[in-house]
């Protein structure tokens, strides 16, 4: 994942995100692609 695509993601929310990059951040970010998503208020991750 590059810094540009990143960048856009922040200043055009409504851009396509593609699965692999959401699992990419909510890795990084130690949290679950449904917290980023806005689908729960637990950012833990269920394994």
């Amino acid at each position: 994942m590059t810094e540009s695509l990143f960048s856009l993601w922040k200043t055009n929310p409504s851009s396509k995100i593609y699965a692999q990059n959401l699992v990419t951040v909510a890795d990084y970010l130690g949290c679950s692609v449904d917290y980023l998503l806005g689908r729960t208020d637990n950012p833990e991750v269920n394994r």
